[in-house]
């Protein structure tokens, strides 16, 4: 089957998966607690963020606008894991929200609140995917089975959500109060809200940069206060020293306190703390009876925090540690041109061009450093292409299972689809390839190399 068509069925089964699930629990969440009247604001949040999406189609997914996408993504789960840190601590007994009471209190103010937060939340995945879609679709020649294809994997999770509303909403909603909702919500967020075609967001990693880039300033930033810039005593040594403060270790360790500390807080509250009493004296049965009932209702409000920390942990281990960058990304290996052409061997001692992964080489023009790339293709075919793209500046792919992955902008492109020019696809170069080496002329690179730095040097991408 074509690549394009599974990428959009993956993309549609994906977004619907996503929007059911949500649904369901919100649906629960809301019967448990009467208040199915906020059904309606949901629904009107739905259908905005519909219309965002129509709008966005006719937005060009230029660079600036993938990584908006990508950035409210992030925002997004910090926002609602945030809040769900907040009323986490609300059940402690710190009363947080008191100066919020008049939200609660007011139903056309309560009803904004969730129509904002239901566009907010959905609006970013689903543009980006469709603006994938979209790619994908003028990639395949404008042909509609892209989007019919999209189409109908989303609607069959959707439908198929519908028999559950009934069947399992009050079994459902005990499981959450509105401190295990918005967890939930991150969780969701967490485990399927990368972009398709922008950047799968990988949450760890982020939360490590972003550590790591704290620490970095504040200390520059005090070392600049206390002492004269760029001292000689802060050279190199000292600051090798103090680099072990912001370094990936500390931030990988710190990134995981930030992420895990606020749900083990909980589970701790909620599996460690007494017991309360009733709050009427009663008989010794009463009171084993009420302590119970608070028992299994403590058990059942920790299990999304549970779930989690266990994903968490999961991604975690899951990145060997947690490694900022999983992508498979060799040295390259210097080329030569002879008399206008360029030979690579198939194989050699060192390599195998015919093993599935990537390989990278160089070549010297005009005092420029080329990068070009080879990989086999599922079909069995080699895919010879610069080591960049049209539109992005030319910092090279890695590879990840089944996709290289643009190293600047994290655009995953299925190898299955190299050879085919357009978006962030890396460029293709004529080459003959024969049963022993592969053959490229260097004024096909050159050209096209020139197209590249020429095009980006207008934009500004390059300086």
């Amino acid at each position: 089957m074509n690549t394009f068509i599974i990428d959009a069925a993956t993309i549609g089964l994906k977004e619907g998966l996503k929007l059911a699930v949500i649904w369901l629990v919100f649906y629960s969440f809301l019967c448990r607690h009467d208040r199915k009247d906020l059904m309606r604001p949901f629904y009107v949040g739905l259908v905005v963020a519909s219309l965002l999406v129509v709008v966005s189609m006719f937005v060009p997914p230029t660079l600036l606008v993938k990584d908006i996408i990508v950035r409210m993504i992030g925002y997004v789960f910090f926002l609602f894991f945030l809040a769900s840190v907040a009323a986490l601590y609300q059940t402690s007994g710190v009363n947080l929200f008191g100066p919020l009471r008049g939200i609660a209190s007011s139903k056309r103010l309560l009803q904004a609140v969730v129509i904002v937060s239901t566009v907010v939340y959905l609006a970013p995945d689903i543009i980006g995917s469709s603006m994938f879609v979209r790619e994908m679709f003028e990639m395949q020649g404008n042909s509609l089975s892209v989007y019919a294809t999209a189409a109908v994997g989303f609607v069959i999770p959707v439908a198929l959500m519908f028999p559950l509303l009934g069947r399992v909403r009050d079994r459902l909603g005990a499981f959450f109060g509105l401190a295990q909702l918005l967890l939930f919500l991150s969780v969701v967020k967490l485990i399927a809200g990368g972009v398709s075609g922008f950047a799968e967001l990988s949450l760890i990693p982020s939360v490590q940069r972003g550590v790591m880039k704290l620490v970095h300033d504040c200390v520059h930033q005090i070392f600049l206060f206390v002492m004269v810039p760029d001292h000689p005593l802060l050279k190199t040594t000292v600051w090798n020293f103090i680099g072990i403060l912001f370094g990936s270790n500390i931030g990988l360790f710190a990134a995981l306190l930030v992420l895990l500390l606020p749900p083990v807080m909980f589970l701790s509250h909620s599996f460690l703390d007494p017991l309360p009493d009733p709050p009427m004296s009663e008989t010794g049965a009463e009171r084993r009876a009420y302590r119970a009932s608070v028992r299994a209702e403590r058990r059942k409000r920790a299990l999304p925090a549970a779930l989690f920390v266990a994903v968490i942990l999961a991604s975690w281990f899951g990145s060997s540690g947690g490694s900022v960058s999983q992508l498979y990304n060799p040295a390259p290996k210097p080329l030569v041109d002879d008399k206008g052409i360029v030979l690579i061997p198939l194989t050699d001692p060192t390599m195998d061009l015919m093993d599935g992964r990537i390989h990278k080489f160089t070549i010297s023009s005009g005092g420029e450093t080329i990068g070009i790339m080879v990989i086999e293709k599922p079909d069995g075919k080699l895919a010879v292409c610069l080591d960049a793209c049209e539109i992005c500046p030319p910092e090279g792919y890695g590879q990840t299972e089944g996709h290289v992955v643009c190293l600047y902008c994290r655009t995953p492109i299925p190898v299955g689809t190299l050879g085919q020019s357009g978006g962030c696809n890396p460029i293709p170069l004529n080459a003959q390839i024969t049963d022993t080496q592969i053959r490229i002329d260097m004024s096909d690179i050159q050209h096209k190399w020139k197209e590249v730095t020429s095009g980006k040097l207008r934009e500004g991408i390059l300086k």
